[in-house]
Parts: structure tokens; sequence; C-alpha cells
């Protein structure tokens, strides 16, 4: 199994325009919904994290604060510099693109800049974090800790948008995942009689989720371990949820046991699509993305099992 050519063929799929628009009929109405739900209970919800946050000493929150506040000014970077130079090369380059290629643009340059945001961020760090650190020493504690009870509240109903996506993709997944074996794996003859009790696994999933996602979230108040944290879960929500549900469709029990083989595999595969959960737009992506490359790696298997 080749960890980059699933890769790559997942990309290929992802700017499929038919696969973008069921991934923006899916996400878009969910993200709306829970945007809709922070505006209309902002208050209710600021108090609940200001509540959860006022266990957490003082200089914990600072420290945490510069780091959201630094993490913030990354995302707010990469989006606007990623507007301006689409509202730039727009008129002029972009309206030759095909629409695939428009989507491959989009994704392929909010990456670089995330990448060269980082980089300008990581090689300033201590001037930078020194001078938000002094801001916010500057600040009463009452205004640090609105600041990061907002954060909190946003990272807590982000991580339910991204688990109610999750959720859904399995509407969808069976249709478009059948659309991609036929037009990438036309002659591929899927004749499955075991199938996999793959709701079991997807149903403890989803509570495991929940559950690592209350006993960690002290550790969201660490930063850099807070990431690590954080990718740790959606990578673990991915990853035997969407092996299941593929393996369901296009396994055998036989080609389950073998699958088990490259475990560090799909394990890194999991991995990959959960960091794509911190770029901005891309975000929306980043489920459709692991399972088509789950389905790409089980297909490979049976390529290579007929060979």
């Amino acid at each position: 199994m080749k960890v980059s050519l699933c890769i790559v063929k997942a990309i290929k799929d992802l700017f499929n325009p038919e696969v973008v628009k069921v991934v923006l009929v899916t996400a878009l109405p969910l993200f709306f919904l829970y945007f809709g739900i922070l505006f209309l209970f902002w208050e209710n919800i600021i108090s609940f994290s200001n509540f959860i946050i006022s266990w957490v000493p003082f200089s914990v929150l600072k420290l945490n604060g510069a780091f959201f506040i630094l993490f913030f000014l990354w995302f707010i970077s990469v989006v606007v510099t990623f507007a301006a130079i689409s509202a730039i090369l727009g008129p002029i380059f972009l309206k030759n693109l095909g629409e695939e290629r428009h989507y491959l643009y989009t994704v392929i340059l909010i990456s670089l800049l995330s990448l060269l945001y980082a980089f300008l961020f990581i090689s300033n760090w201590d001037f930078i974090n020194s001078e938000v650190q002094r801001l916010l020493t500057l600040l009463p504690f009452d205004t640090v800790s609105k600041a990061v009870g907002a954060i909190v509240a946003v990272y807590i109903f982000y991580n339910m948008f991204i688990l109610s996506l999750f959720i859904i993709i399995f509407i969808f997944a069976k249709p478009f995942l059948e659309a991609i074996r036929e037009l990438e794996y036309p002659v591929l003859e899927i004749n499955i009689q075991d199938k996999f009790e793959f709701k079991r696994v997807f149903l403890k999933d989803i509570f495991l989720f929940i559950a690592l996602f209350i006993l960690l979230f002290p550790l969201f108040f660490i930063p850099v371990v807070n990431m690590g944290v954080q990718i740790f879960l959606w990578a673990k929500l991915y990853h035997d949820s969407f092996i299941y549900f593929v393996c369901n469709e296009y396994c055998s029990n036989n080609e389950f046991e073998k699958l088990k083989n490259y475990k560090l595999k799909t394990i890194l595969i999991a991995l990959i699509a959960a960091s794509f959960n911190f770029l901005p737009i891309v975000n929306f992506f980043a489920p459709f993305f692991a399972v088509i490359m789950f389905f790409h790696c089980i297909i490979q298997l049976k390529l290579k099992k007929g060979n």
C-alpha cells in the first residue's frame, strides 16, 4: 500500500465538481447552523466558558491566551491574504481556470499560505510572543478571561461541528464513493458477501471521542500540547469508523485482516486528514478527504490481490 498514491488519488477526486458540491451542500448548512446557535446564545455560552476557566490560574491563562491570540492572528493572516490574492489575480488569471482547477488552486494556495505564516510566526516567535504576553499583562484578569472564554466556546462548538459533519458523512459517503469507483476503477467487480457491523464501531468512536474530549480538556490549556491532543482526537475519530465503513462495502474479511498489517500507514492517513481541520476553508473537506483516502488504499489492496 502506497500512502502517497492514496493521497494523490484522493486529492484528484476531491476536486471533482460533483464531490465538491456534496461537500458544500453538507458542510455549509451545518456550519451556519452552529454559527447561528453561537450567535443566538452567545451570552449563555460565554458564561459557561468563563465558569470553566475560572478554575485556571492566571499565569496559565495568560500563557494560553497569548498562544490563542497568535493562532488567531495566523488564521486571520491566512484568510485575509488568500482573499487579497484572489481579488487581485481573480479577474486576470482565475477566470481561465476550469472548475476543478479552481478548487485545486484554493487548497494549494491556502496550504502554502498556512505554511508561510507558520514559518514567519515560528521564526519570530520570541518577539511576537513577548509582545502579546506584555499586552495580556496590561489587561485586567476579567478581560483576559473573557477573551480566552470566547475562544474556548468557539473551540467547543468547532469540535461539535466536526463531529456532526463526521456523522452526516455516513449518509453521503456511499453514493460518491461508488461514483468514484465507477470513474477510477470501472472494470473492478465488487461482490462482498460478508458485511461488517460498522455501525457499532461508528457509535463507539462517537462516544469515545466525546469521552476523551471531556477527559483531555484540561490539556487544551497547555500550548502546543493542545494541538497534538486535538489532532489525536480527530485522527482517532476518523481511523476505525472509516476503515470499517469502507470495508463494509468493498472488503472481504480476508482483505480486512490484511489491512491490519498496514496499521501504521492507515494511522498516518488519519493524521493527515485530521491536520486538514486546522486549515481555514479546507477544513470542510477534511472528513471527506479521509474517507476517500481510505477507499483508495483498500482498493489498492484488492488490485494487488488480483495481480
